[in-house]
């Protein structure tokens, strides 16, 4: 009885805002365990932000992108800067897209503090997760089925909010996703445009806004995706020669000239020879992994999503005829796996398949959840489990690299007074 009331206390009051002042941690894993709560996707947002603020760089990530977004910001505190002199930056930082530069300029304007950077990509990379997240719990239909609520961690950890590391490219897929999923389960088509913004985040988006486009001209083909999408998993490498001659044919000279170490042929060449199964792709080239499943984690996710994809084909008949939010984004989520298949054996072209296996899921949710009979493919989550398991112990692995004893048993009231977050990982070491 004093469990249920205080339950009811934090439904309908603001005690979880002062439970967030005291420990933020706690708040957050309060308000998913009550994620049916309105204000539960707003404590989660928050604590990106607080995530964000007390952000550690382990000793193993010295050299990241987040190092020199902060070493840039620390350069422009204090100097004056007129509008040429920011498009100028703009186009010294070698990137195209212009979300990250607006951001470095306006926060120089008031403080260097690193932290206080890395707070205000919380704030951007926290809303979009928290309100991806939500987007399904949402319309999940129910009491919820263990087999959906696995994959919905799964979800959460494709792209989880330690992923701010990689500020650009992890935040542009939330926004896709984001715009995505209202647009194809919803055809909410004024979310199309926020899938387009995702470009301004990342130059790279303009692959995924070109599979949305021809989503939305070709519509449902579920057959035709079907067969692209098993053809997809054979193709092992595209012609690196033509792929240059399309994309100098019909796009923009400044995503060129952004994209040329990516598609540099004897980069290309360098990555494709490379010990596969055993490396990755930085920006600084290739990276050899010594841990198997540093590796393999991804790949096993990966592998488990085509295998559900498979089987709801085999088995979804029924649901698909009965539901349209299912069919509409099972067949997008083919389209883009086959797209996003081929473009792996390019350097940085894995990550597409994050995009692909975020939008796959939450359709897999879909399917799992508001069918009042399905079984199979339930089924055969029981056999994944092992494998999906594995992913989600790596993935949050993956996350002591950033996150900081301050994040765990810090507050917002006590973080003014130090500016030195050490990560769990060094910790540990």
């Amino acid at each position: 009885m004093q469990v249920t009331k205080l339950k009811g206390k934090l439904q309908g009051s603001d005690s979880h805002w002062f439970l967030f002042l005291l420990l933020p941690f706690f708040a957050s894993i309060t308000a998913v365990r009550n994620f049916r709560a309105p204000w539960a996707k707003n404590v989660v947002w928050a604590f990106v932000v607080f995530y964000g603020f007390t952000f550690a760089i382990a000793k193993e990530n010295n050299d990241t992108d987040i190092v020199r977004y902060i070493d840039e910001l620390k350069e422009l505190y204090g100097k004056s800067l007129s509008f040429s002199d920011m498009i100028n930056l703009f186009r010294e930082s070698g990137e195209a897209d212009v979300l990250r530069t607006i951001i470095a300029i306006l926060v120089s304007r008031f403080t260097s503090s690193a932290q206080v950077l890395t707070a205000v990509y919380g704030f951007v990379f926290g809303f979009f997760f928290s309100r991806c997240i939500w987007y399904i719990i949402e319309r999940m239909k129910g009491k919820l089925k263990w087999a959906a609520v696995i994959m919905l961690i799964v979800f959460a950890l494709i792209d989880p909010f330690w992923n701010l590391n990689g500020f650009r490219f992890n935040s542009a897929v939330l926004v896709f996703i984001y715009g995505a999923m209202p647009f194809v389960f919803e055809n909410k088509k004024s979310k199309l445009i926020v899938c387009y913004l995702s470009v301004l985040v990342h130059f790279s988006f303009l692959f995924p806004a070109v599979i949305l486009t021809i989503y939305v001209l070709a519509g449902n083909r579920k057959n035709f995706y079907f067969g692209f999408f098993i053809l997809s998993v054979f193709i092992s490498n595209i012609n690196i020669t033509e792929f240059n001659g399309f994309l100098e044919k019909y796009v923009p000279e400044i995503f060129l000239e952004r994209s040329e170490k990516y598609r540099d042929e004897e980069r290309v060449e360098e990555f494709r020879e490379g010990e596969r199964g055993a490396t990755v792709e930085s920006e600084e080239g290739v990276i050899i992994i010594k841990n198997w499943y540093a590796v393999y984690y991804l790949r096993i996710l990966y592998w488990s999503v085509s295998t559900l994809l498979t089987a709801i084909y085999i088995f979804g008949g029924r649901v698909f005829a009965g539901n349209k939010w299912v069919l509409n984004g099972y067949c997008f989520s083919l389209l883009f796996f086959g797209f996003a298949n081929i473009m792996q054996s390019l350097p940085s072209g894995e990550r597409y398949l994050m995009v692909a296996s975020l939008f796959s899921v939450a359709t897999i949710i879909f399917y799992l959840q508001n069918q009042a009979h399905e079984r199979y493919v339930a089924g055969l989550i029981r056999i994944l489990v092992p494998a999906l398991l594995l992913f989600i112990i790596v993935s949050l692995r993956t996350g002591l690299y950033s996150i900081s004893i301050t994040t765990i048993l810090g507050n917002p009231l006590l973080m003014a007074f130090t500016d030195y977050n050490l990560s769990l990982n060094d910790i540990i070491k």
